[in-house]
């Protein structure tokens, strides 16, 4: 093995130790393909590697499987951008991931310079052939500011303990001129149907996250404020457990 593969195996063995095992995983299978002389396939799996080091968030590959960021990243295009963070949705359904993307598409009824600041929240699985699905679950639409993820949780929301559902929780910073701050917008979504078979459907739960729509701190003008009461998980997650806590009613 000469000079040149030692030094590339030191980057992809530096990049697994950065990132997570899948590193490792190519780090041993390209080393082989050296050992075995196949030379035109070493070219392509250097190539594919170091494609990988270099484009996937040191932040993310951590905690995020790399099959998984690869098959995000192809749906992404100029029109479509990742934004942190990608979320294990194994709480609610093995496998599954959450991930969230900065749609700056056209829309019908807007033109170029009037159009909403668009977030689109994708559900992202693969079925017992290995096929992905990819499920977008919601869009937050805002005329006002850019909407960011503040969190993402996983916690009882209805009477059923033995299932978890999802919490989305949008910060808005705006900044009007007549008043400036942030809007907080948590949803609220349970997850069924069978991964194994590819149908799964993402429901937003109306009742259970009203209490933490519409919310604003925000500082007026003239003077006035106004405080967002859950704007953050704990507050959310204190609210929830309040209301579904108690026993449900008995039907007679």
């Amino acid at each position: 093995m000469n000079d040149n593969y030692f030094l590339f195996f030191k980057i992809i063995e530096f990049g697994g130790n950065l990132k997570s095992s899948g590193w490792q995983r190519i780090f041993w299978a390209v080393r082989r393909l050296a050992f075995m002389g196949d030379r035109r396939m070493f070219a392509f799996s250097i190539s594919m590697a170091l494609f990988f080091l270099f484009s996937v968030p040191l932040s993310r590959a951590a905690d995020v499987p790399v099959a998984i960021q690869v098959a995000i990243k192809a749906r992404m295009d100029e029109s479509h951008k990742l934004q942190p963070p990608i979320i294990d949705a194994g709480s609610v359904m093995q496998g599954g991931y959450i991930y969230f993307v900065i749609n700056t598409s056209n829309v019908p009824g807007y033109t170029k310079d009037d159009k909403p600041y668009m977030l689109d929240a994708h559900l992202l699985f693969a079925d017992e052939s290995h096929i992905w699905h990819d499920v977008l679950f919601d869009r937050y639409v805002k005329d006002d500011g850019v909407p960011e993820i503040s969190a993402v949780f996983f916690v009882n929301a209805d009477h059923d303990k033995n299932n978890k559902e999802v919490v989305v929780l949008v910060r808005t910073p705006l900044n009007h001129y007549d008043y400036g701050g942030n809007y907080y917008d948590g949803y609220v979504y349970k997850v069924t149907g069978d991964p194994r078979t590819g149908v799964v459907f993402v429901g937003l739960q109306s009742d259970a996250s009203a209490p933490f729509l519409d919310q604003c701190e925000c500082d007026f003008r003239d003077g006035r404020s106004t405080h967002a009461r859950y704007k953050d998980s704990e507050s959310i997650r204190k609210e929830l457990e309040k209301k579904y806590s108690a026993s449900p009613p008995r039907s007679k």
